[in-house]
């Protein structure tokens, strides 16, 4: 009822409205034949308490449409489709931005694909896209890749979009059961690395992060780690730069799961024990028996230039992350191997190095089982030869620590290669252990070059008898660090020089004489690629079925039949 109108002008019912004079009604508004996703809320409009006509509304829904368009409405839509989807996820799988379709703003495309670029290898074969969620100015994409699926958001305007993420990813099982992960969480993430060769598969519910899943690169080689050395106070060179877990007076910290990104250890003493996990990747031209690095001028011992890290043409650290004992040995057991291989450096030998080295070894033995570098303070100077004796004699009770650890996670085959220095903490560790009432036992102890006294190591040499099944010792004339060695410490002889009279020979000791491989054995950057290949083939074996010498027809026992051996030479 109008109040304003007399009774004759009153409207008849609620679908009748007021017109002008001589205007035709229209008949009754049927919503149903209009009702369309997008005007539903344009249509469904009241004037005046009454209905306007059908004819209006189309009228006033068009306007709107244009109104909204020009002025950036709310009812603005992304305008981004499936087929423009595969086609950004195809560029970007390629890393060429510029192969974006042209919706896709040209700083977009680059800072995406300049972003997320080390995901691009995991999120190929780009096979459907499928809108999940529309907002008003922007709208998420569930992309399937080969292996991988993934959503993707895209910010737009009325014109182009202007941004790209990846919110999450994971990768596609039969069992639908992979855990949705961020993708700079990808540092501490667990994954489950295949590597081939060498290398350990961890358990993804108990390893530590990726800084690269080792699944799309099968150069990688995986390892464990523990040193007695001093953290870096360097920041951690982090890949994709994502933002720290959390930061403070000093540097930034990445950690997720128990596990921290570290930069590396320097060569002062820590009285306490660090462990975690390293990832190295060795280059596609490697050389067996050699660590390619980038070349470099040096003057009088200062690098004067060294070349740019070729990832494809030199040994690069991937990670180190580090974590809590007891969350170290709980993913050592999960790997469900029950053989380990530890690795202990010599002097002179910094932290990087022997990461390096451990990689190498483990890569070219193509070891199957549990690799950890045991790593000790050296300062990786030829100067500081004291320093580094002393910090060997100070790592005896962290190594046998480590020993223990492997049993604690279920290991029951522990081998032990120690170079040079490490055979001082290695030797004199198992020795004195020997002497107590739980003496730590190991399966096979490789002593390359080692730098100990030649008498101490006589002496010694009995009580590691007793907890090893089997004692090797590569020997050499001509290994330039262990010349070095003797010189610095007055010319006393070491037990793995070969003077004139021979070798250490011992009861229970496999000595091999290997002088004629070269003079830097398990040296940096030794040249001697063809000769070392045998002896590792020879390590191999030692350390695959602990069969005694000859393993190899270019290692003979000297002397010659008919006398009987007393130690063996490596003859090429």
């Amino acid at each position: 009822m109008r109040p304003d109108l007399p009774n004759s002008q009153q409207p008849k019912s609620d679908n009748d409205c007021i017109l002008p004079s001589g205007a035709a009604r229209e008949p009754p508004l049927d919503e149903e034949k209009l009702r369309d996703e997008r005007l539903l809320g344009l249509l469904h409009f009241h004037f005046e308490g009454c209905a306007v006509p059908q004819h209006w509304l189309k009228y006033l829904a068009v306007w709107s449409i244009a109104f909204a368009t020009s002025f950036g409405s709310s009812y603005a839509q992304p305008i981004v489709a499936e087929r423009d989807v595969l086609q950004i996820c195809e560029a970007f799988s390629r890393k060429a931005p510029e192969r974006m379709p042209a919706i896709v703003q040209p700083e977009a495309a680059k800072n995406f694909v300049g972003r997320y670029a080390r995901f691009s290898d995991r999120l190929r074969g780009c096979l459907s896209a499928s809108e999940r969620e529309r907002e008003p100015n922007s709208v998420t994409f569930l992309i399937q890749n080969t292996q991988y699926e993934s959503y993707w958001k895209f910010l737009t305007d009325s014109n182009s979009v202007q941004w790209i993420s990846i919110e999450r990813f994971r990768p596609v099982t039969l069992a639908d059961d992979e855990p949705w992960r961020a993708p700079f969480d990808v540092i501490a993430a667990p994954i489950r690395p295949t590597i081939k060769p060498g290398g350990t598969k961890i358990d993804p519910d108990t390893q530590g992060g990726a800084i690269q899943d080792s699944r799309i690169d099968t150069r990688i080689v995986e390892f464990f780690y523990a040193t007695n050395r001093k953290q870096s106070d360097a920041p951690p060179d982090v890949e994709g730069h994502p933002q720290p877990a959390f930061t403070s007076d000093g540097p930034p910290v990445y950690s997720l799961n128990g596990w921290t990104a570290v930069s590396g250890y320097t060569g002062e003493r820590n009285p306490d024990l660090s462990v975690g996990i390293v990832r190295v990747r060795v280059p596609e031209g490697h050389h067996i028996g050699n660590i390619e690095l980038p070349p470099s001028l040096k003057l009088f011992g200062f690098e004067l230039r060294r070349d740019t890290l070729d990832p494809t043409k030199h040994f690069t650290i991937r990670s180190i992350e580090k974590t809590d004992e007891a969350k170290w040995i709980r993913t050592l057991a999960s790997t469900k191997k029950k053989k380990a291989l530890v690795f202990v450096h010599g002097f002179n030998t910094k932290f990087r190095d022997a990461v390096f080295r451990a990689a190498q070894i483990t890569w070219d033995l193509q070891f199957r089982g549990t690799t950890v570098l045991f790593s000790w303070p050296s300062r990786g100077d030829i100067a500081d030869y004291l320093y580094d004796k002393e910090s060997a004699l100070a790592s005896r009770t962290a190594f046998l620590r480590v020993i223990d650890d492997l049993y604690k996670a279920g290991y029951d085959n522990i081998d032990v290669i120690a170079h040079s220095m490490g055979n001082l903490i290695a030797v004199e560790a198992l020795s004195n252990s020997a002497a107590t009432r739980s003496p730590t036992a190991i399966a096979q102890l490789i002593m390359v070059a080692p730098d100990v006294d030649r008498d101490m190591f006589v002496q010694d040499i009995s009580g590691v008898a007793k907890v090893t099944k089997g004692l090797t010792l590569y020997a050499s004339k001509n290994d330039k660090a262990l010349q070095l060695s003797k010189r610095i410490a007055g010319g006393i002889p070491r037990a793995g020089d070969v003077p004139d009279a021979g070798p250490v020979v011992l009861p229970g000791l496999w000595t091999i004489d290997v002088s004629l491989i070269g003079d830097e054995l398990f040296g940096l950057n030794h040249n001697t690629f063809a000769t070392t290949r045998n002896v590792l083939n020879d390590l191999a074996i030692l350390l695959m079925e602990g069969k005694p010498p000859p393993r190899l027809v270019e290692i003979r026992g000297f002397p010659e039949p008919p006398q009987k051996a007393a130690y063996f030479r490596y003859i090429p």
